[in-house]
């Protein structure tokens, strides 16, 4: 046995060349949170807008289906949601693409319903994330179309670039030649260029996504001003935190250099491109802090609670520190959501004990599923949903939690675009209660069976179990206990979380297609004789109620999770 200190972390390592024979096992402790850090051990509970609850029969979810769902919400015991936009647009990017910051898009309500929904949320004890879209705005947003003319202030806003061949295009008309390799996120064939003609303004603006989205130009300050306005604006009505949008995209460097290939006999498409002048930009670490300035001083000048932020950056480890280190205190971290679910039990393992090892303290915080990647139930089969919920429940800090993850949801295979955000599955009637009239995307086949109403009936529901797991997270033991993972045999992961090696809550979580047997005490010593089982997913053959003796083998049937304790 090898006892090492990383940071305050404790490891013990069991494991020979990096191979679990037996068991792997590490520990950490949280930080104490502090009783204003109300983000530090928060369930985030991300809403699609769109699909969430439709009031006024046009198919498009709303704010006020939102306010209306409040109860529900409460019931689950969430602490924090997050609305994906609901500003004014033209919605060719699901909202993405935004053409007033501070006006509301007719379909989703008005601003008094905005102001009524902060009012209920809070008084429900629950946060308010809206998102922030700072990379980009649509094209048709009156600052794109007074940039294209150059009309002061707003010449620069966004990112203008001559033609290589500026001067023939200009004196002789010859076809512009865009000016490097830079490529898009979303090509449309062979158009894949990050750089779109403006035939009007006669130069190439720059995009990182797509053609309506062009990047604004943070190397100018008016910009900064105008961001900074806008987030003074929704912090006065009273939004406790911002998820911003595409972080790693906002700044690149000011060059028409090339991006170099990966593989220089391979071709030019994005996944090849070495992308060192176009994300990851060392200015974003200046930009999150002075965000994190203007939140931290309207919360001083109001008297009101701190304002968190959150970001959205599929980045390295090193990236999301300095993001924590710079003021974000949610750095999202998606490498658990990413992947595969081959030897998935190792990959978390050692996902977890790299991040608890080398990253701050309390900057964890764990996804597994949201708008833009496919969910656990359509990804790894519905008998994954309720120990993948668990696995993330159980972990300290943020959780931030996907709509429709608790009752199992599914994409939409029918969908090329929507097909994880389709509308949510209140009950077994018509459009699964989500609209009296056709909504905007169809409703997934199972929702005659896969919906609230259904599963709040059902006490071994997708709904109940996640329901239990989450109400531990208002525990002691939960809030400010103690972080241990055990890798058996890298098919079973068992999570405790302990407070002075008592007051024991164990998540054990069998990852193997056969059943397991599994003797806790031959690894965690100090667990009671006797437990409590809190409660077993669908297929564990556990029910909440059972006692099990720790010091016999526990049978754990094929993908599933059981929750065990010793507090009786």
């Amino acid at each position: 046995m090898v006892l090492l200190h990383l940071n305050s972390l404790l490891i013990i390592l069991l494991c020979c060349c990096g191979i679990c024979k037996v068991s792997c096992y590490f520990s950490y402790s949280p930080p104490k949170a502090d009783k204003n850090d109300w983000w530090a051990n928060s369930v985030i509970y991300e809403i699609f807008t769109m699909s969430f609850f439709d009031t006024d029969s046009d198919g498009h979810g709303d704010l006020k289906g939102v306010t209306q769902k409040l109860d529900y919400l409460a019931g689950l015991g969430v602490t924090a949601i997050w609305l994906t936009p609901f500003f004014q647009s033209p919605m060719e990017s699901s909202g993405y693409d935004i053409t007033d910051y501070k006006a509301i898009l007719p379909r989703f309500g008005t601003m008094d319903d905005f102001k009524n929904l902060i009012h209920a949320t809070h008084g429900k004890g629950i946060k308010v994330f809206i998102d922030f879209v700072p990379n980009h705005t649509s094209r048709k947003h009156d600052w794109f179309t007074k940039s294209v003319r150059k009309i002061d202030p707003y010449t620069n806003y966004y990112v203008w670039r001559n033609a290589k061949n500026h001067e023939d295009v200009i004196n002789k008309g010859s076809d512009p030649i865009v000016p490097n390799n830079w490529l898009r996120i979303y090509p449309n064939g062979d158009d894949k260029s990050a750089w779109i003609w403006n035939k009007h303004r006669q130069q190439y603006y720059f995009v990182q996504f797509a053609p309506n989205l062009p990047d604004l130009n943070y190397r100018e300050k008016a910009v900064h001003d105008q961001m900074g306005d806008v987030l003074n604006f929704w912090l006065n009505l009273g939004v406790d935190g911002i998820r911003v949008d595409a972080l790693k995209h906002v700044y690149e460097k000011y060059t028409t250099d090339d991006e170099p290939l990966i593989d220089p006999n391979g071709s030019l498409v994005y996944g090849n491109l070495n992308h060192t002048l176009t994300v990851d930009q060392p200015e974003v670490y200046d930009l999150i802090k002075e965000w994190r300035k203007l939140l931290d001083g309207f919360a001083a000048r109001n008297g009101s609670n701190k304002r968190a932020i959150m970001t959205e950056s599929y980045s390295p480890n090193t990236v999301l520190s300095e993001y924590y280190k710079s003021g974000a205190e949610i750095p999202t971290y998606f490498q658990l959501m990413e992947q595969s679910k081959n030897k998935l039990a190792t990959k978390f393992y050692k996902l977890l004990e790299n991040w608890f090892a080398t990253m701050p303290k309390g900057s964890f915080n764990s996804v597994l599923q949201n708008h833009d990647n496919p969910r656990l139930s359509s990804r790894f089969g519905s008998k994954y949903v309720d120990m993948l919920n668990a696995f993330q429940l159980f972990l300290p800090g943020p959780a931030i939690m996907y709509y429709g993850g608790e009752i199992g949801m599914g994409n939409q295979p029918d969908q090329t675009d929507g097909n994880m955000r389709s509308p949510m599955q209140w009950d077994d009637s018509a459009n699964a209660g989500f609209s009296d009239t056709n909504p905007w995307s169809p409703v997934c086949d199972d929702y005659k069976t896969i919906n609230v109403k259904t599963e709040s009936d059902d006490q071994k529901s997708h709904l109940n179990f996640f329901k239990t797991v989450l109400s531990l997270r208002k525990s002691k033991t939960l809030v400010d206990g103690e972080l241990g993972v055990y890798n058996f045999t890298n098919t079973m992961l068992v999570i405790r979380r302990y407070l002075n090696d008592d007051h024991n809550y164990v998540l054990v979580l069998n990852f193997k297609s056969s059943s397991q047997d599994i003797n806790l005490s031959d690894q965690i010593t100090v667990l009671k004789k006797q437990l409590l089982v809190v409660d077993g997913s669908q297929q564990s053959g556990y029910n909440a109620g059972d006692k099990i003796d720790g010091s016999k083998y526990l049978t754990l049937q094929p993908i599933s999770a059981v929750v065990l304790t010793d507090i009786f």
